[in-house]
């Protein structure tokens, strides 16, 4: 049988009453080379929704225990939050519009660096990167004894969202469906951020932004 201090580190209780307090959204606008005609022609995307966690989250003493990440998307808006069981997360709930822009469902994908938090975001007309601090980074003692502290959304507002690279337009290139719902990112092992569409062709065609800690360059 595991001794009484272990299960007790093995739950934790909630209060419903606590959890279901309304959110407060911070509202922010991401501005677009995309154009108001093309969202008026554009089909009519479907909610999408999903969750990220943290590699250490089931760690007992780590800044990320109990620690995960969901988001919404519905037309032009993704929305972002941060949540923890243990602990009260400050600034943890962020509302994102992608202006002249439509969401993809399912175009949202989170990675985790030794530094930074890394949500790569497609749009109908435009691919995003949005680079945040690692909790780890935001607080390095090992024991976190706190009732509450920052998200890793506290300083989004601080984020240059039209910084050429963490930002580019999709091309016209022939074969590319605009009404496609099909599409996946990924960071490769040099840090570059990698977005797949699909071609009627039968291909992909694959955009690139080079790594975030070379500035001054220019997506492919």
């Amino acid at each position: 049988m595991a001794a009484a201090g272990s299960l007790e580190r093995s739950f934790v209780e909630l209060s419903g009453a606590e959890r279901e307090r309304p959110r407060h959204f911070r509202e922010f606008t991401v501005c677009s080379i995309g154009t108001a005609n093309a969202v008026a022609g554009a089909v009519k995307y479907s909610e999408s929704a999903g969750g990220f966690y943290y590699v250490e989250s089931g760690k007992l003493f780590s800044v990320t225990r109990n620690r995960f990440i969901h988001w919404k998307t519905s037309g032009d808006t993704l929305e972002l939050m941060e949540e923890s069981l243990d602990i009260n997360l400050l600034n943890n709930a962020v509302r994102l519009k992608f202006q002249n822009c439509s969401v993809l469902p399912g175009g949202v994908y989170v990675s985790e660096t030794q530094n930074h938090v890394i949500i790569l975001m497609l749009t109908n007309q435009t691919v995003h990167r949005l680079l945040l601090p690692h909790p780890s980074r935001m607080y390095r003692s090992e024991l976190v004894v706190e009732s509450q502290m920052q998200s890793i959304f506290t300083d989004i507002g601080k984020v240059d969202f039209t910084d050429p690279c963490n930002y580019q337009l999709i091309p016209a290139v022939p074969g590319i469906s605009p009404n496609s719902t099909a599409s996946t990112a990924w960071l490769s092992s040099d840090g570059e951020a990698l977005f797949a569409l699909p071609c009627a062709s039968g291909g992909i065609f694959v955009l690139k932004l080079p790594p975030y800690d070379i500035p001054g360059k220019n997506g492919k």
